[in-house]
């Protein structure tokens, strides 16, 4: 039981730090504007995914924008899912906790539900910052 909790916390946390990624703001630029060498990493995009390296180490990839839309629908779908097996997983807990004669919880307001996914988000955020200066040292 343990273990699986690890996993579908460690699962969650990636979720989370994926969906951080894909809620920042997009940067344009235009095609005009970089490189030649960009517009023909742009055209092959079209056809497989570019993998950019610096000193061959992978930094970054192109993909199509309707890749990402996909990705990030696909993401949104995830996240839901979790949820909901999460709730279902806690309304089972709470049931046998009842039916084996304990108290029954109070009810969260939707406020403290804002105020535990801000929370959780905070705790991200800090942990990707965190790794991400790590990484750049």
């Amino acid at each position: 039981m343990k273990a699986q909790t690890v996993s579908e916390e460690s699962r969650a946390a990636h979720l989370l730090e994926v969906a951080d990624y894909l809620s920042r703001p997009q940067q344009f630029l235009a095609v005009a504007e970089a490189r030649s060498g960009l517009r023909q990493a742009l055209e092959d995009a079209t056809e497989h995914s570019v993998v950019l390296t610096t000193n061959g180490q992978p930094q970054a990839a192109i993909v199509p924008f309707e890749t990402l839309e996909a990705m990030r629908s696909a993401l949104l779908q995830l996240l839901v899912d979790e949820l909901r097996t999460s709730f279902e997983r806690l309304q089972r807990e709470v049931a046998a906790h009842a039916a084996n004669g304990g108290t029954q919880p109070e009810t969260t307001t939707e406020a403290e539900l804002e105020s535990l996914v801000g929370q959780a988000r905070r705790k991200q955020a800090r942990a990707s910052s965190a790794k991400r200066r790590k990484k750049s040292r």
